[in-house]
């Protein structure tokens, strides 16, 4: 399994993410659980690493589909658990559901299963 992780800092948002070109995971680590009413901003600041790893811009190129199509969206929020991120066709938050899980392969599990 080829898998990357990189750390984001910036303030406010502190978050770690990672993916296996399956799944991508983000944690918050502020502790706070602020990070899902943040979410778009999170979610442009992955996106935007991705094309940098892959070195295209979707924004230019009409015929690309946005960074984070195809990905399941995992967020490990601040109590532990996780859930699912819920996006739109453009890339855009639209809702978290709760996975009830502490588990991250049982995370996982649940929502490859997941539209």
């Amino acid at each position: 399994m080829n898998a990357s992780v990189i750390t984001l800092t910036a303030t406010p948002l502190q978050f770690d993410w990672g993916t296996d070109g399956l799944v991508l995971w983000i944690e918050e680590l502020d502790g706070a659980d602020s990070l899902a009413n943040q979410m778009d901003d999170v979610l442009d600041r992955i996106g935007f690493a991705i094309e940098l790893q892959t070195g295209w811009d979707h924004r230019t190129d009409q015929k690309t589909l946005h960074p984070l199509y195809g990905y399941k969206l995992l967020l490990r929020d601040a109590s532990g658990l996780w859930n699912a991120v819920q996006t739109d066709e453009h890339g855009r938050f639209s809702g978290l559901l709760p996975l009830q899980e502490m588990d991250f392969e049982i995370a996982y599990d649940k929502v490859m299963w997941m539209d």
